[in-house]
């Protein structure tokens, strides 16, 4: 490039530099529009952004205002309530995709399947979650009925997700002071003869292979038979950093669930269950 190009160009820049410049004198955010004697003028473009910069002006200027605060602070809300749907919408897709692989590609066996029928309580150690959905899934096929109890987090959206995907429901179960509520609902629900009502025996939260009794109590209330599941794998991942040592089957795995009946629960079987339950098998 020559000397002579080179000095045009810098004075083209220059020449960028001064109009920049006096655009910014000339701004509203600097002063007010009509100080800055801002041009009347018929362009489209230039009026949009004249009334741009002026509510832009507006805005910072009435920062200090309760009600102008209260509004942005809504606009933020409703901005990440949008992203944790997006979010959810996202995850909740990237759930049901895998679902549906390891429900191609795995291989499930049942030993004494004949012990799962309607109207029983059924449990299963919270470990075993994601294979517990994948067998209700395939078992949703011949059983309408299953109903599981599940907690009122996002975790358990993705759970009620799968569930109604697969012809079942779940039951939404929150924590702290909703909980008696909540007991009352469970038992409406274990009235109901022919319904298979599904729950981890740790619950949500452990301690580890420790059963809770609120399986049992359901159970006692309209002396339902209790059955259980116990799994066996070949090729999946175990996150031992988890409280519950969380189990996610790969893609071609073998699971094998394993059956047992702890028979009928009445109030005497329930008043020594710190005796029994230390052998229910893991």
């Amino acid at each position: 490039m020559c000397t002579k190009e080179i000095s045009d160009f810098y004075g083209f820049l220059c020449s960028v530099r001064n109009k920049i410049k006096e655009f910014l004198n000339l701004s509203p955010f600097c002063f007010g529009a009509q100080e800055a004697g801002w041009p009347e003028t018929t362009n489209k473009f230039q009026q949009k952004m004249k009334r741009g910069l002026v509510t832009i002006m507006k805005r910072r200027k009435n920062m200090d205002n309760p009600e102008h605060i209260k509004e942005l602070q809504g606009d933020r809300m409703l901005i990440r309530a949008r992203k944790a749907r997006l979010r959810f919408k996202l995850l909740n897709s990237i759930f049901l995709t895998y679902t549906k692989i390891l429900l191609k590609t795995c291989r499930f066996q049942i030993e004494n399947k004949e012990l799962f029928r309607s109207g029983i309580m059924f449990g299963f150690w919270h470990e075993d979650c994601y294979s517990m959905e994948l067998l209700l899934s395939e078992l949703a096929k011949e059983y309408r009925n299953i109903c599981a109890i599940v907690t009122a987090n996002t975790r358990g959206d993705y759970i009620e997700n799968t569930l109604n995907h697969n012809g079942g429901e779940a039951l939404r179960i929150p924590d702290g002071m909703q909980m008696k509520t909540a007991f009352k609902k469970m038992l409406e629900a274990a009235r109901r003869p022919e319904l298979i009502m599904a729950a981890a025996f740790d619950g949500p939260a452990g301690p580890y292979r420790e059963p809770k009794k609120l399986l049992f109590m359901l159970a006692r209330e309209h002396e339902k038979h209790v059955v259980y599941a116990h799994f066996t794998y070949k090729r999946i991942i175990r996150l031992k950093k988890r409280w519950d040592k969380y189990v996610v089957p790969l893609p071609f795995a073998r699971v094998t669930a394993h059956f047992e009946s702890l028979g009928v629960i009445d109030k005497q079987k329930l008043a020594s269950f710190e005796e029994w339950s230390g052998g229910i098998m893991c």
